[in-house]
């Protein structure tokens, strides 16, 4: 049945602006935000975002609207989700790295008429103003006048909207309410034990709701929040000087991230300042965590897994993992947030008993207020609750309830993924696909072999028609989907398989085929050394793998993504060759041209 407990004491204030101006009001020269050698104070953040809102109101923008956000992460970034906050209007996050027609996309979708970005950098829409974080700094407005919002406290009007992969090729915008973040920091701070002495890190694209938690968590409670840069969220080993210098001690991450970051520990530990690792946006495998609790004790760093979804504002449930979940393979997500509750429910709508699978419906104070204008899909996926006053959420998931009232994750009912955190609908990529000119048929499936999230990857499977070929559909794909939706390998087959009933039948495509260019011929033994270096490297990039690769093949056009990279490096270095930072990676993409960099290391 709705299991739950009820909310504790609301957070400092109706909005979430309110929250952190509690905290500078409180401690005006703590400092609240760091980037590399920056430091921003909670009184200098909370000047900066009003002298923003005040310029943002002067652009026009009103209660209610809605303000596009496309920055990299830096503390303008966080300056500016806080000006629009209390101007009033709620955020649309845009990852600074999604393609160009993603982004129009969204500005339109979500009816943007001011954009707060790099204007070189950002698509020219008509009737959208483009305004960078200078245009707003630049204008001599008041620091301190309380900046105006529309209705009596605000509370329930929207705070951000996301967007979110969506089946039918159109991303969808989540549309979350100030009541819904409060009420997810009002529950968590008491028990996570959240206060000033905190530092937390800003890892995740602001376009991904991981960061919500991460900016918003630490900034109410009055933590420090370290804004790590996009290639230190890339690089592991980067990321584990950036803790110990900053003394991190509230950490999130996904699954998949971690377990990088936990193979840097076996060689180097991580800081003994970390006391609460959670972890967020894909299933967690439990066993791998043994060797982490032989060097950090469960009573000096607590782990916590949680389930979340968009639709119920970040998490839902809470699991402390300890050696006992490590040992079993536990899968428990724990039990729901107080405020929360959630039901397992049968195709007919009915509960199930304990340990029987269903459908997981989240109620209570995180349910979000549904999808931008889409009132079709918000009636199919919200409902009433009946055990509490408001909507409830149908997830999609898979799961059952234990009989202690924890919940099990079993994954999605439908064509949903997770893949390195995001969540993927398949059939939205499938859809871009079957866009693309001369392409008659598509498929998409995840493969994960052996359950390494670093191998895993998109395939996708194409029917051409007369005069389409595989490149053109990969520039098409590439031009409007963020790198982590685009298929590692796509592979023309002269049909589709089916089942006898109709249906893709995915069990017999076939592998993939990953096109590995010719050998090198070879050179006539001049510059030994420097090939020696290539021909090292390059049985190393084979090893990784698996199977055979060209001299200039492009790393992600092989399927390479930000983990297999990692674990490319780590590889590297157990071969004796020299690593230079991950993102030259990003530049040199093919063994020839990582080897020139290498040889000049």
């Amino acid at each position: 049945g709705g299991l739950g407990r009820p909310l504790p004491r609301p957070a400092a204030g109706r909005r979430i602006a309110d929250a952190v101006r509690a905290q500078a009001a409180n401690r005006p020269d703590a400092i609240a935000l760091c980037f590399q050698r920056q430091r921003l104070t909670y009184r200098e953040l909370d000047e900066r975002a009003n002298r923003a809102a005040h310029a943002l109101q002067a652009a026009g923008v009103q209660a209610g609207d809605r303000v596009g956000v496309c920055l990299k992460r830096s503390p303008d970034l966080v300056v500016m989700l806080l000006a629009v906050l209390k101007a009033g209007a709620a955020y649309v996050p845009m990852d600074a790295g999604y393609p160009a027609d993603r982004l129009a996309y969204t500005a339109t979708d979500a009816g943007l008429a001011v954009v707060i970005t790099d204007p070189a950098r950002f698509p020219q829409l008509p009737g959208v103003r483009l305004l960078s974080p200078e245009d707003l700094r630049s204008a001599a407005w008041p620091l301190t006048v309380p900046v105006r919002h529309g209705g009596a406290d605000g509370a329930d009007q929207a705070a951000y909207v996301i967007y979110t992969s969506g089946s039918t090729g159109r991303p969808k915008g989540v549309v979350v309410s100030h009541r819904n973040v409060l009420s997810l920091l009002a529950a968590t701070t008491d028990d996570f034990a959240l206060s000033s002495r905190d530092v937390w890190t800003l890892f995740h694209s602001s376009a991904f709701d991981f960061s919500v938690w991460e900016i918003w968590g630490c900034l109410s409670t009055g933590g420090r929040l370290v804004v790590v840069s996009h290639w230190t969220s890339r690089d592991p080993r980067q990321f584990a000087d950036l803790l110990h210098a900053e003394r991190v001690s509230v950490l999130n991450q996904t699954p998949s991230a971690f377990s990088q970051l936990a193979e840097v520990d076996r060689q180097r530990r991580l800081p003994d300042s970390l006391r609460l690792v959670i972890f967020g946006g894909e299933p967690l495998d439990t066993r791998p965590l043994l060797s982490w609790f032989d060097r950090h004790p469960e009573s000096r760093c607590r782990l916590v897994n949680m389930f979340g979804i968009t639709e119920t504002t970040v998490h839902v449930t809470a699991q402390t993992l300890g050696r006992r979940e490590a040992l079993t393979g536990s899968r428990s997500v724990g039990r729901p947030l107080p405020g929360w509750h959630l039901s397992v429910l049968d195709p007919q709508g009915r509960p199930v008993p304990p340990g029987v699978a269903g459908e997981i419906y989240v109620g209570g104070a995180g349910v979000a207020m549904g999808y931008l204008d889409r009132p079709e899909l918000t009636a199919q996926r919200f409902d009433a609750d009946p055990h509490a006053s408001g909507p409830r959420y149908r997830s999609g998931d898979r799961g059952r309830l234990l009989p202690d009232g924890r919940l099990e994750h079993l994954g999605r009912l439908d064509n949903q993924v997770k893949l390195r955190g995001f969540r993927i609908e398949l059939d939205e990529i499938r859809a871009r696909l079957l866009d693309a000119p001369g392409v008659a048929a598509a498929a998409v499936l995840l493969r994960e072999d052996g359950g390494d999230a670093a191998t895993a990857r998109l395939d996708g499977y194409l029917v051409l028609s007369a005069g389409g070929t595989v490149e053109q559909a990969r520039e098409h794909a590439v031009r409007f989907l963020p790198e982590h939706m685009v298929p590692s390998t796509l592979t023309a087959l002269p049909a589709l398989p089916l089942t006898p009933n109709g249906k893709l039948d995915q069990a017999r495509l076939p592998e993939p085929i990953t096109a590995a260019a010719p050998e090198p011929a070879e050179t006539d033994g001049d510059d030994h050394d420097g090939n020696d270096v290539e021909a090292r490297l390059h049985a190393v990039w084979q090893q990784v793998f698996g199977f055979k690769v060209g001299y200039d093949d492009d790393f992600f056009a092989l399927g390479g993504n930000s983990l297999l990279g990692v674990q490319l490096f780590a590889a590297m270095r157990s071969a004796g060759l020299p690593t230079p930072p991950l993102r030259q990676l990003y530049l040199n993409r093919t063994v020839r041209g990582l080897a020139a960099v290498l040889k000049q290391a």
